[in-house]
């Protein structure tokens, strides 16, 4: 089988025609939405998100593809057999008409899911540029998006399939479909490798790169060609292009942030702060400590912990810890029953607020931030704590240890406590004091804060590479109130 062979048609069943037109736009949107689910994942969001989006996306963007075309050769092709709209395999497919329609569908999807649409354009808009590069050579194939009349000369030491391709109604044309289709892969990889870490300021820019790429790209092949579409005298497809050209510089500019600055998805909101409980709000370590001892005695009585155990304890669950002392699952669950019944029966006795801790949320309160708290530890014992503390009334949502789908570091729980507060999760702080702490913020790409109330434990902190690193609590006032994204940027 040639390479690009002459046929338009790759197989015929009855009267089903699979053709290289089709195979070739679909491969690319799929190239396109295996580079965006991959970039969703790293932002923590499932595979399903996408998925769900990318089946219908595809079916109505090729429909508005269609009727923006239809639309502008009604004269010429459709308005004296109009049962030809519907024969998709001859071409004519406009791929303005297509981002339209997917970027209408798009809004309402996102928007409906409450995810920030501006990291969902970041994720998406410039690996179209793939699936335009690549569908650009089923215009090939159908011998469109041509340009004009060449001298046969034009082509020597052209790939011969190229020129014998280009030999369209006696006359050999520009091959204006390659031009775009090898500037649509310089732009993909102008942005995504180039911009993307040495020019990128905010959400969304990678979307108006592309948007301002595309736009000038267009512009210039589009006037090249002489199968545009037109409308009276003038060609759509360059009045669409300079219109992409002012979206894109408008938003690397900020124009449609301020102009839009109530409207989703340019609204902004205050981020959602979630706490850890043991050793960022309250210091239970002296408890944690003695509980830990007493069932070590109750169980182990030969052992004798020391204090480098006691550091190791300090932060995974319970079961976790024990399961390094007892391989037997009874005994974990008998020292995990005998550490809790000891811990309740003195909670009061040792546990107390970290200094500023009050302070630092009735001021988070009053400034309307939205206040969780996500915990390992149970609920009935996350909120003895918070009650004996006088923390409680601060907090819309709290969540322990057996509410949680799975204990941290895996990010459930945080996702929960924002669904709880009825909000995405695009803008979330999360304040711990341990490195699962840091990792469970960093598996839903939420914005790490740890907190280092013991400096013998800021190295072990910073190897985590959390966004910031605090002594105080009453540092975070201050860090709420900066402007930047309120996720992990390093994911980028």
């Amino acid at each position: 089988m040639e390479l690009f062979p002459t046929s338009r048609i790759i197989l015929s069943i009855g009267g089903l025609h699979i053709t290289w037109y089709a195979a070739l736009i679909l491969t690319g949107a799929l190239i396109a939405y295996a580079l965006s689910e991959r970039m969703m994942r790293k932002q923590g969001y499932k595979e399903n998100v996408l998925e769900d989006f990318f089946v219908p996306m595809l079916v109505i963007a090729i429909i508005g593809a269609r009727i923006y075309y239809v639309i502008f050769e009604w004269n010429t092709l459709y308005a004296y057999d109009p049962i030809r709209i519907f024969y998709i395999w001859e071409g004519g497919l406009a791929i303005h008409g297509g981002l339209i329609a997917g970027i209408a569908y798009g809004i309402w999807y996102f928007r409906r899911r409450k995810i920030n649409g501006l990291r969902v354009m970041d994720a998406i808009f410039p690996n179209v540029l793939i699936a335009q590069a690549l569908g650009r050579w089923g215009n090939f194939i159908n011998q469109e998006a041509f340009g004009g009349i060449v001298e046969p000369s034009y082509y020597n030491g052209w790939p011969s399939f190229i020129k014998e391709r280009m030999l369209i109604d006696g006359a050999y044309r520009q091959p204006t479909f390659l031009y775009e289709s090898i500037a649509n892969l310089i732009g993909f990889f102008l942005i995504v490798f180039v911009f993307r870490r040495y020019g990128r300021r905010k959400r969304g820019d990678l979307a108006w790169a592309y948007f301002a790429w595309y736009g000038v790209v267009r512009f210039i092949i589009e006037s090249m060609r002489s199968d545009a579409l037109m409308a009276g005298g003038l060609r759509v497809a360059q009045l669409v292009s300079l219109l992409f050209v002012l979206i894109g510089i408008g938003g690397i500019l900020g124009f449609w942030d301020r102009l839009l600055k109530r409207c989703w998805p340019f609204r902004k909101e205050k981020p959602i702060v979630i706490f850890d409980l043991d050793g960022t709000l309250i210091d239970s370590r002296p408890l944690v400590d003695a509980s830990f001892e007493h069932a070590m005695h109750e169980l182990l009585p030969e052992h004798s912990v020391t204090q480098e155990e006691k550091d190791a304890f300090f932060g995974p669950p319970l079961q976790v810890s024990f399961r390094r002392y007892f391989q037997e699952e009874t005994m974990v669950e008998k020292a995990v029953q005998v550490y809790r019944e000891y811990n309740v029966a003195h909670h009061d006795e040792y546990v107390r607020p970290f200094e500023g801790a009050k302070e630092t949320l009735s001021a988070l309160h009053e400034m309307g931030y939205p206040l969780a708290v996500v915990s390992n530890k149970m609920k009935d014992v996350v909120m003895m704590g918070l009650h004996h503390t006088q923390l409680e009334t601060y907090f819309d949502a709290v969540l322990g240890g057996d509410e949680l789908q799975k204990p941290k570091p895996d990010p459930s729980g945080l996702i929960q406590a924002c669904q709880q507060l009825g909000r995405g999760r695009d803008d979330v702080i999360y304040v711990g004091d341990s490195i699962i702490d840091i990792q469970a913020a960093k598996e839903m790409d939420a914005y790490s804060v740890a907190v280092a109330h013991d400096r013998t434990r800021e190295e072990q902190l910073r190897q985590a590479k959390p966004c910031r690193l605090i002594h105080d609590l009453q540092e975070l006032i201050s860090v709420v109130k900066e402007e930047h994204e309120w996720n992990d940027i390093t994911i980028l």
